[in-house]
C-alpha cells in the first residue's frame, strides 16, 4: 500500500512526539508498505544518519522547507505564537507538495500523524484519499478550580481553553477538514468528543506513544523495599505539568513517612523549585536535577519506587509508559489520556475535584505506596505487562488495520 505521511516532528532515537513522528512511519516500511514521509528540512540530519547504515527501499523522506519569508518577523512575534504561524504555515508548503507526489505516485492513504492538535487541523484531506487524522489531543481543558498552580500562566490557560472548546466551533475550515476525514484517532475521551462535535464520522480512542522493543528488560525489574520512598517526577516544568501540587501534597504526608522526590526536567518555572521547596518544607527531601538525555532517563525510573504524575491538562503523557515499562507503579490525577490508557492496577489514580481534595488523597497514596510495598510491586508488574503490548512494531501493526479500503468512504477512491 503506498501511503503518504506528514509528521512534522519526526527525528529517529527519540522519545516523546519525536519518536512517535518517526517510528510510525519506519515501522509501516518495514511491515512492507511503501511510505512517503514529510517532514521539515531541520530533521534531516539525524534522519539520513539512519538511513545510511539502515537502508530502506520502501522508505521516502520528503523534506519540505519552511517558507523563508517568514524568518524577518520572528524578532517581533511571541515564541509560542511563532510556533504556531511557523507549523501552519509549513502546513501549507507540506500539502502543496502533497499534490505534487500524489499526481506521481497516486497515494492509497493519507495520514496526518503530528503535531497532532484539532485546533490546527490539516489540509491533506483536499487530496480526496481515504485520510486518517492524528493520534491527537486538543479536547482536554485543566480545570479552573486548579488555576492558583498556574501561577501566572493561568491566563494564557485559560484562553487556550476558550479556543479550545467555544471559538474553535466558529472555524468554518475545520468543520469542514474533520467532516471530510475519515478517521480521527483521540488520545482522551475530550479530544474524541470535540472530533465529534466538529464533525468527525468516526472517531477512535488510540495511546499515540509506543517505545522500543529494546527498552524493555526480559522480566520486570524488581525493586527491594527501603527505608525511604523514592519518588519520581519527570516532565517540563511548565504550568500546566503540576508541580507545585506534587509539592503541595508532599508537605501534607505524615512525617512518619520518609520519602525522596527527583525532579527531571526544565522550563519557564523551574527558578521556582528552590522557593517552593522552603515554601512546602520539604528541604532535604527534593532533588531537582534538570533536564538528563531521554536514554538516561531509563535509570532514573530503575532507581525509583513510586512514579508522580501531576499534570492539569495532558493529552496522554509519554512519561506514563515510560515508568510502566520499568514496572514502576505511579501516582496519577485521574484525568485526561492518564484516565483513559493507564490500567486501574497499575497505580493510584487520584480525583481531579478540587484542590483540597486532590491535595489530601495525593498525600494519602504517598502513604498508602510507603507502606506496601508488595502491592508496590503488583501495581508495576501490571503496568509493564500493559507497557509490552505498547512496543512500536505492535502498535504499528495496530495502526496499519486502519490502512484498510474497508475503513473509508470507498467513493473516494
Amino acid at each position: 500500500m503506498k501511503i503518504l505521511i506528514a509528521a512534522y516532528a519526526c527525528i529517529p532515537d527519540e522519545g516523546r512526539e519525536e519518536g512517535t513522528g518517526w517510528n510510525y512511519p519506519w515501522q509501516l516500511a518495514k511491515l512492507g508498505h511503501e511510505v512517503w514521509v514529510m517532514t521539515p528540512v531541520e530533521n534531516l540530519v539525524k534522519i539520513e544518519q539512519v538511513l545510511t547504515s539502515q537502508p530502506q527501499a520502501n522508505f521516502h523522506v520528503i523534506p519540505v522547507a519552511h517558507p523563508a519569508w517568514m524568518t524577518p518577523y520572528k524578532r517581533y512575534i511571541p515564541q509560542k505564537l511563532w510556533g504556531i504561524l511557523h507549523y501552519l504555515a509549513w502546513q501549507q508548503r507540506a500539502y502543496d507538495a502533497a499534490q505534487q507526489l500524489d499526481q506521481v505516485y497516486g497515494f492509497d492513504v493519507v495520514h496526518h500523524l503530528n503535531m497532532g492538535s484539532l485546533q490546527a487541523g490539516s489540509s491533506l484531506w483536499r487530496l480526496n484519499k481515504p485520510f486518517i487524522f492524528g493520534p491527537c489531543g486538543g479536547g482536554q481543558v485543566a480545570p479552573a478550580v486548579f488555576k492558583k498552580y498556574f501561577l501566572k500562566g493561568w491566563i494564557a490557560e485559560a484562553l487556550r481553553s476558550l479556543v479550545s472548546t467555544r471559538l474553535i466551533f466558529l472555524n468554518p475550515l475545520l468543520r469542514q477538514n474533520f467532516s471530510q476525514t475519515d478517521l480521527v484517532l483521540a488520545t482522551n475521551q475530550e479530544t474524541a468528543k470535540l472530533a465529534r462535535q466538529l464533525g468527525a464520522h468516526r472517531v477512535e480512542l488510540l495511546l499515540d506513544l509506543g517505545l522500543p522493543e529494546e527498552y524493555f528488560l526480559q522480566v520486570p525489574p524488581t525493586r527491594s523495599a527501603s527505608q525511604e520512598l523514592q519518588l519520581l517526577w519527570v516532565g517540563k516544568v511548565i504550568p500546566r505539568k503540576g508541580l507545585p501540587l506534587t509539592f503541595e501534597a508532599l508537605s501534607k504526608v505524615s512525617p512518619s513517612i520518609h520519602f525522596k522526590l527527583t525532579i527531571l526536567g526544565r522550563g519557564s518555572l523551574d527558578h521556582y523549585i528552590p522557593n517552593w521547596i522552603k515554601e512546602y518544607g520539604l528541604e532535604g527531601k527534593v532533588e531537582y536535577r534538570g533536564h538528563i538525555p531521554w536514554t538516561e532517563v531509563k535509570k532514573a525510573y530503575l532507581d525509583s519506587d513510586v512514579f508522580i504524575f501531576s499534570s492539569l491538562r495532558d493529552s496522554s503523557g509519554a512519561q506514563l509508559l515510560e515508568a510502566m515499562s520499568q514496572a514502576l507503579p505511579m501516582i496519577t490525577l485521574n484525568h485526561h489520556g492518564a484516565r483513559d490508557f493507564v490500567p486501574n492496577g497499575a497505580g493510584i489514580k487520584v480525583p481531579v475535584t478540587n484542590p483540597n481534595e486532590s491535595v489530601r488523597a495525593l498525600a494519602q497514596a504517598v502513604e498508602y505506596m510507603y507502606k506496601n510495598p508488595e502491592e508496590r510491586r503488583k501495581m508495576g508488574r501490571i503496568g509493564y505487562e500493559f507497557a509490552k503490548t505498547q512496543t512500536w512494531p505492535l502498535k504499528v501493526k495496530e495502526i496499519s488495520q486502519y490502512y484498510t479500503m474497508k475503513q473509508f468512504n470507498l467513493s473516494k477512491i
